[in-house]
């Protein structure tokens, strides 16, 4: 199967590297083992991979629905910088949320009183990741050393704050209508909270800027 890889992202342990099959479907690429890549991944945005990969053993619950096994992969084609994400997801029909920050994973996102995104296990969608062309500019709105955006539509007094996770250097502003990956960190909670197991939302990386 094709794959075009679309994002890389910093994680605690290795890195997550996520694409977009032939077909549209979203994945998340692991190793053999189940494991995420580590920092000397060749996996690079704009890339396709011919991909052999199953389902992990293991599968993750909902809505990490994406995750797949590497078995044998083979780098074909870098896409021509002349070729625009969006027409390739256009080509095969991949959902593109429009317009407010509300939109995104089929409206089921709640907020910190600090502007901060999550899903609890109330009410969770079938992807944790998606692409969204937002109807404001995203400003970066740094906050105590770690890069961050914000979305501001005028319904919340100091907007929503997103935390940006990808490889590619930060950029001040992201314009309206720019194409974005956005996702859903693993399950969480403080070990020293009641609060419960939540995934926050991510800013995963942007396109054609």
């Amino acid at each position: 199967m094709d794959v075009l890889i679309v994002s890389k992202t910093k994680m605690q342990h290795g890195v997550c590297v996520g694409g977009v099959t032939a077909n549209g479907n979203f994945v998340r690429l692991l190793d053999e083992h189940g494991h995420h890549p580590d920092d000397s991944t060749n996996y690079e945005i704009r890339q396709v991979w011919d991909i052999t990969y199953r389902k992990p053993n293991n599968p993750r619950s909902l809505p990490h629905s994406e995750d797949v096994c590497v078995i044998s992969k083979r780098l074909k084609v870098t896409l021509n910088e002349g070729i625009a994400m969006i027409t390739f997801l256009d080509k095969r029909k991949v959902n593109i949320y429009q317009g407010s920050i509300s939109n995104l994973f089929e409206g089921k996102l709640q907020y910190t009183q600090n502007g901060a995104g999550f899903i609890n296990r109330d009410n969770i969608p079938k992807n944790s990741v998606c692409f969204w062309i937002a109807d404001k500019d995203i400003t970066r709105s740094d906050h105590n050393g770690k890069i961050r955006y914000n979305y501001n539509d005028g319904s919340r007094r100091w907007g929503y704050n997103i935390s940006y996770v990808g490889f590619s250097a930060p950029v001040e502003n992201i314009p309206q209508g720019t194409l974005i990956r956005m996702s859903l960190a693993h399950w969480w909670c403080p070990d020293d909270s009641d609060v419960e197991d939540r995934c926050y939302l991510q800013l995963s990386g942007w396109y054609d800027i």
